[in-house]
């Protein structure tokens, strides 16, 4: 059987993303796209398609609406500007569409949590985690989850990634002001991590945003954060995403400290890097030999293996997602009103 899948929002890096993906698949075929509320300016000011060079590519059709690609389509992703993300992921799951979401899944915890009421056990609903599809972090992650360190004590994960580009800032669906900003869009990976190898609900965060080196972004380009979870054990986050001199892939370190050991693991882009000398200007890098994993390949490939049964969708549930969210959401509030503590988590609510 072939799944008929549709593209719900161009504009972000994601959409086109797994578009490819699925082309690549003989049992998938793109049928169906949207662009959003975006011009063809704009998302070629993104290095995004067209919807003219999208339908020339996939062969499909095109639509001003999100409902003829809900109609037309199997299953979808959704990929439009997160103020809007939480809104057509409902939209989608209403209507029975099994549904993969973009990173993040949306601007808050709020957005999230609606998914997650909306969630079906019926209708699949998959979110983007990258991290959790790396050969070195899902080791770390077995290894931790094994008792090999013992009990966890403290966990550190950190995000480095190049600030968000100038070009293109207003149609960003992730970047653009008003959307969800790097707190959300690059805090998630952090927040994920950390509850994933705690097991334990947060009781206390702390944070501090501010951006050094992006003047044309409202949103932070760095920031730190710290959470202490019920069962005491200690989680430090970083996100750097203010300079642009690392690899083109995002970087994501984990490290995990027990009462028997330590187990730690970074992601760096390349394995090998030959650095070429000579006058300033001249002056380069060559990969030799690169190490990421095929994180979206993976994401896709696990998402479709859900749809149709055959196996068991291994990132975080909806109610997980938002309580990822909520971390992050957490954080943002701890930065601008100082520290949070939690009787109960997710809360029901923030005031920050």
């Amino acid at each position: 059987m072939t799944l008929d899948v549709g593209i719900i929002g161009l504009a972000s890096f994601y959409g086109p993303a797994f578009a490819s993906r699925a082309a690549d698949r003989p049992d998938c075929s793109v049928v169906a796209a949207t662009a959003g509320d975006v011009d063809d300016e704009a998302l070629s000011s993104l290095s995004r398609p067209t919807p003219s060079a999208f339908a020339a590519t996939y062969d499909c059709d095109i639509y001003d609406a999100i409902e003829p690609v809900l109609e037309a389509s199997d299953v979808v992703v959704v990929a439009t500007p997160t103020s809007r993300r939480a809104a057509d992921v409902c939209r989608a799951l209403t209507a029975g569409v099994p549904t993969l979401v973009a990173k993040p899944a949306a601007d808050g915890y709020d957005g999230a949590r609606r998914i997650a009421e909306a969630a079906d056990g019926d209708v699949p609903v998959a979110f983007t985690t990258p991290a959790r599809y790396d050969d070195a972090v899902m080791g770390l992650a077995r290894r931790v989850e094994g008792g090999a360190v013992g009990d966890v004590v403290a966990i550190r994960a950190q995000i480095r990634h190049d600030r968000v580009p100038a070009a293109g800032l207003e149609a960003n669906a992730e970047h653009a002001p008003g959307e969800a900003g790097s707190v959300y869009a690059m805090a998630v990976y952090t927040a994920d991590a950390l509850l994933w190898l705690a097991g334990a609900d947060p009781e206390h965060v702390t944070a501090t945003y501010t951006n050094r080196n992006s003047p044309h972004s409202t949103h932070p380009d760095i920031g730190t954060g710290t959470v202490r979870f019920a069962d005491g054990t200690l989680g430090t986050m970083t996100m750097t995403y203010s300079t642009d001199c690392r690899e083109q892939w995002g970087n994501w370190e984990v490290e995990v400290v027990g009462t028997d050991g330590i187990v730690r693991t970074g992601h760096h882009g390349y394995e090998g890097i030959h650095w070429h000398g000579g006058d300033p200007d001249d002056r380069s890098a060559t990969a030799f030999a690169r190490t990421t994993s095929p994180v979206l390949e993976r994401t896709f490939d696990a998402f479709v293996e859900t749809v149709d049964g055959s196996r068991p969708w291994n990132t975080p549930t909806p109610d997980e997602m938002a309580a990822a969210l909520g971390l992050c959401q957490a954080w943002e509030s701890a930065d601008a009103t100082g520290p949070m503590s939690f009787e109960t988590w997710p809360p029901t609510a923030f005031d920050g």
